[in-house]
C-alpha cells in the first residue's frame, strides 16, 4: 500500500528508521543531500519557510517512477517496520516490511531541496 503525506519538516530534514530499532545517527555533512548509517537515513527536503514537501512511502514495485534513484542503501529493520520521521521523532509515515534488513531507494525531484520525495522499500 502506498502512503503519502504533505509535511513541513523542521530544519528541512526527514529521518528514515525502524521506529523501534536501536539507531546510530549519521553525522550530517555540509552540502550533503543524504547521510546514513545502517540504521538511519537523513535526507534534506524543501525548507520549511518555502512550504510542504510531498512524501511517499511504499513497496518499491508500487512507487518506482522508472528513473534511477538518488540513493539506494540497506537499512536494518529488526522490528520489521520502516518509518519516515521528523527530526523531533514525529512519525510522518510508517509501513511494515518483510525482513530485518530492508533495501531502501529514494527518488527526489531536486538534488538538495526537493519538494517531492519517494521512498521505496523491498
Amino acid at each position: 500500500m502506498i502512503r503519502k503525506a504533505q509535511f513541513t519538516p523542521q530544519n528541512a530534514q526527514v529521518v528514515i528508521v525502524d521506529p523501534k530499532g536501536k539507531i546510530v545517527v549519521p553525522k550530517w555533512t555540509r552540502d550533503a543531500a543524504f547521510v546514513w548509517t545502517d540504521t538511519c537515513i537523513f535526507f534534506g527536503c524543501r525548507p520549511d519557510i518555502e512550504g510542504d514537501t510531498m512524501l511517499t512511502l511504499g513497496d518499491m514495485r508500487e512507487v518506482d517512477p522508472g528513473t534511477p534513484p538518488v540513493l539506494q542503501v540497506k537499512l536494518k529493520t529488526p522490528s520489521r517496520k520502516i518509518a519516515l520521521e521528523s527530526i523531533d521523532i514525529q512519525t510522518i509515515l510508517e509501513a511494515d516490511v518483510s525482513g530485518q534488513e530492508t533495501l531502501v531507494r529514494i527518488w527526489a525531484n531536486h538534488p538538495m531541496s526537493p519538494d517531492n520525495v519517494i521512498v521505496g522499500f523491498e
